[in-house]
This record gives C-alpha cells, structure tokens and sequence, in this order.
C-alpha cells in the first residue's frame, strides 16, 4: 500500500513538472475616474493633441480604428472616455494628469464627436497594410491580426476562445487547426495571419504572452 501512495506522488510531481506554461498577466486593476468641474474644450485643439499624443497611430487619423477600437462618434460618456484613457493597457499608453488632463482630454472627446463612425467609400479595391516584419511588440501583431478578440488581450483566454498564453503545441499542428476553421473564423486564414507572422505569434504565447515583449 505504502509503495502504490509513493507511486502516485511521483506521478504527480512528474505531471507538475511536465506543465511549463506560464499564467497570462492580469488586467491591472482599473481605477474609477471620474472628471472634476466644468470642462470646456477646444475642438480644434482637440484634433491637434489627437494627433501630437500620436492617437491616430492605433486609432486612425479619423478614428475608424486600426489596432485599437475605432472612437469616432464614440457612444462612451465623457467619464467613460476619460477612464480608458487613464487606464490603458498594452499596447496603449495610460495617460496620467502631467501628460494629458481633463481639459485636454476633454478636447479630443469633443473632437470625436465631429467625425463620422461611418468609413468613406472606397474609390477602389484596396489591400490590407503590410504586417511588420522587423521586431515589434508582440502584443501589437496579437490585437492587429485580431486575436485578441477572442483568446483576450493577454492571450489568457475569454468565453469565446481558449487561453493560449503558455500552449507549446508544434507549429505544424496549430496552422492545421487555424487553417481549417478559417471558413467560419476568417481571422484564421493565411490572408490574415501568414504562416511566418503566425510562428511569430505562437513563439510569443509560449513565453506567456508577456505585453513588454518582442516578437
């Protein structure tokens, strides 16, 4: 009886020791933000820091989206607005007071609300941007190719996709499984995802998905 208990523990210590993956970092804990007195922007003003903060680079330069959600005509209240703004996370700054405050902040909110939500009509065909090729952030490659959408922003999974972030399995079996559901999950296809950013990608959420680091 004694021998079969100590087999099991080793059996046990042999699994713990097989399972290398590494927990996806936690969501920083938001903090509620709420403005303080009358603001009164400048919308003009607020196109310029849109632009100056460097906004445009996830947004858009008329905030349709791109790597961040799009925010022209955005439905969030001013508050709403204002605490996403302080408590952004990877690849999005959080912008204290000393760098942007209420007033300025204010600003932009009321410059979104001059733009369209709706995309102007393309003239002709286009083709997605080129996906960057040098080393970037991994978590950028992860919210532009749109995984974040389901798997979470940390690759630590959501109700409409697994946790990915520490998952070892083999390049080649992970592409088959991709590549076979791109019919109903378009963001699976090689059009989206090529197979050299997806290696890119999955040798990003084996190392647990870190938003501070490369691929």
């Amino acid at each position: 009886m004694t021998r079969i208990v100590f087999l099991l523990f080793l059996s046990t210590l042999a699994l713990a020791a097989c399972d290398r993956r590494v927990p996806a970092p936690e969501y920083p804990t938001a903090q509620a933000v709420s403005s303080s007195g009358v603001l009164v922007g400048d919308v003009t003003q607020g196109a310029n820091l849109w632009r100056d903060k460097q906004c445009a680079a996830c947004h858009g330069p008329t905030a349709l989206g791109g790597m961040g959600g799009a925010l022209a005509d955005t439905a969030l209240s001013f508050d709403q607005f204002l605490g996403k703004t302080r408590n952004a996370v990877l690849p999005m700054p959080a912008f204290r007071v000393s760098d942007l405050n209420d007033t300025d902040a204010y600003s932009i909110y009321l410059w979104l609300h001059t733009l369209s939500s709706a995309p102007a009509k393309a003239t002709a065909v286009s083709t997605p941007a080129p996906l960057p090729t040098g080393q970037v952030l991994g978590i950028q490659l992860w919210t532009q190719s749109g995984c974040n959408q389901c798997h979470g922003a940390f690759a630590q999974g959501s109700a409409k996709g697994p946790m990915l972030a520490g998952e070892s399995y083999p390049f080649e079996r992970e592409r088959a499984v991709m590549r076979q559901s791109a019919d109903q999950i378009p963001a699976h296809s090689a059009q989206n995802i090529p197979d050299a950013i997806l290696q890119r990608l999955l040798d990003w959420v084996r190392r647990g998905a870190d938003p501070s680091s490369g691929c």
